[in-house]
């Protein structure tokens, strides 16, 4: 992906997608991929994981990614406001169902997947704690992200359970035969999880080229959680191969 600098891309119009550039980053992997199934065209800005990232935290006040910039608006970095953006401003089918007990199963899932102490969350927790144990703490502390996650050693065995738990609910939901997460229609539960589930069982390098390294980092989580009901996994297969493109391109 060709990448403009914070400094080329922020006085341009439209909208401007930060993106943690040359890994497949969870967050910047869905972000990219609701605006692309709404069609809505984005200039992609460079953003350096695990970096100090001045110029974007000049710019939009957030060191991570994504950070989604839409013209003069303020920046919107949960994943809540990203989609909600992309339904606003791109056209075709909602990931979003009409039916509001749906939609807020729908927001409640992606929720577990993709927020705070979520899936992914706790699934980085477990990458840092394998981390530590290589370096120690004292260095592995000069990474900032164990900072911005709450990082606690003393932790490790409640965020396991936690990652088994939802990998449990969620084969529950896929339990029932039908194709999707929720009731008949593709929603952002699938999508997210598509994307998120790379953390519990990457995809293979012919469609996600990640880093080697980070790749088996990427192993850790369902080795630390031991056997998981291959349905969600399987399930990720299909949307794939659906609704969202291949290779990714990071």
């Amino acid at each position: 992906m060709n990448y403009l600098s914070v400094e080329d891309a922020r006085d341009l119009p439209g909208l401007r997608l930060a993106l943690t550039a040359g890994v497949p980053g969870p967050w910047s992997e869905a972000a990219k991929a609701v605006f692309r199934h709404h069609g809505v065209e984005y200039v992609p800005v460079r953003q350096q994981g695990a970096g100090e990232n001045p110029e974007l935290i000049a710019w939009t006040g957030h060191r991570n990614a994504p950070v989604a910039v839409y013209g003069d608006e303020p920046p919107r970095v949960r994943w809540q406001e990203i989609l909600d953006l992309a339904e606003r401003l791109g056209a075709g089918p909602a990931l979003l169902p009409g039916d509001r007990e749906a939609r807020i199963r729908t927001i409640g899932i992606c929720s577990e997947i993709a927020g705070e102490g979520g899936f992914a969350w706790n699934c980085r927790l477990l990458m840092f704690d394998q981390m530590v144990g290589a370096v120690g703490v004292e260095r592995a502390r000069r990474n900032p992200m164990l900072k911005d996650y709450q990082y606690d050693p003393g932790q490790a065995e409640r965020t396991t359970q936690k990652v088994r738990d939802f990998i449990a609910f969620l084969a529950g939901c896929l339990g029932t035969g039908g194709d999707y997460i929720i009731g008949d229609q593709f929603t952002a539960a699938d999508l997210y999880w598509a994307y998120f589930s790379n953390l519990l069982s990457p995809m293979p390098h012919e469609v996600n080229p990640m880093p080697d390294a980070l790749r088996q980092s990427y192993h850790l989580p369902a080795k630390a959680i031991g056997d998981f009901d291959p349905i969600v996994i399987g399930h990720r297969d299909a949307i794939f191969e659906r609704h969202l493109e291949l290779p990714l391109t990071f």
